[in-house]
């Protein structure tokens, strides 16, 4: 047997995510399913599910390499450390395996989750991914039961969102259900005005990019760094922070016709 053979599960996953998959897809991992039956486990449940579908040469074999990973993931019955989805979807079939597959890694648990599907409908089970730690979404659609449900993410620490349309409801909706939050991020999302968080005590850091925001109503007494980007020839947005006492902000605006920005910055309080 070999000595690899012989680690720790985690550090021989440890080993497995040292594996460079930036320029195509995991076939080291793929071809390590045939050396025993025991890197056929390693790799099996491997819990980083990496899935981009530009990496592979046709739309089939990438939504088949997703349902074959994570159906024999979920089959353990483990959390999953990291699951990351880049692709677009254009028949049917792709849409069943993707809903497919999402919901049975969530359910099993995921700490960190970066999905990017144009239109692609969230499913409303992510709202209660008690152990999920850091969300990021690109160009989906919210959970349709979000403002109708209670969100439940009690570890989340760090939520992006990009070219997601939202309302106003919406942000204090998903801040009052996050507890943990610290970090929160809103780039090219329309449908909203206001940006309103009341008594929340963790979060420490609000980027607002490219948005029509217009207000910015924070109570967040631990709030130490705001930044607005992409603020056009109207302004910065008007900043009612009356309880945060710790904040520096960081303003850029693009002055009409001009190419460079300008910098307004408010330093904390004494």
């Amino acid at each position: 047997m070999d000595r690899i053979s012989q680690l720790p599960d985690f550090i021989a996953h440890h080993i497995l995510s040292c594996f460079d998959t930036s320029d195509g897809p995991p076939i080291n991992l793929v071809r390590m399913n045939v050396l025993s039956k025991i890197w056929f486990h390693l790799t099996a449940s491997f819990p980083i599910l990496d899935f981009t579908i530009y990496k592979f040469k046709s739309r089939n074999s990438f939504f088949k390499y997703v349902e074959y990973t994570i159906s024999r993931f979920c089959h353990l019955n483990v959390p999953a450390d990291k699951l990351k989805l880049w692709a677009n979807i254009r028949k049917s079939e792709e849409l069943d395996i993707v809903n497919r597959c999402l919901i049975l890694v969530l359910k099993n648990g995921v700490k960190e989750l970066l999905i990017s599907i144009p239109k692609y409908r969230l499913p409303n089970i992510l709202l209660y991914v008690s152990m999920l730690k850091s969300l990021t979404i690109y160009s989906c659609k919210l959970p349709s039961s979000l403002m109708l449900d209670a969100v439940k993410l009690k570890s989340l620490v760090y939520l992006f969102l990009e070219s997601v349309r939202i309302d106003d409801e919406v942000i204090k909706y998903i801040t009052s259900g996050c507890p943990l939050l610290q970090q929160f991020e809103i780039s090219y999302c329309h449908g909203f005005i206001r940006f309103c968080v009341y008594g929340h005590q963790n979060l420490r850091t609000v980027g607002i990019s490219d948005t029509a925001v217009e207000i910015i109503d924070i109570d967040a007494p631990n709030l130490s760094k705001l930044y607005v980007a992409g603020v056009d020839e109207r302004g910065p947005p008007q900043l009612n922070l009356a309880t945060c006492k710790k904040t520096s902000i960081v303003v850029l605006r693009r002055p009409k016709s001009e190419a460079s920005y300008r910098l307004f910055i408010r330093l904390p309080r004494p």
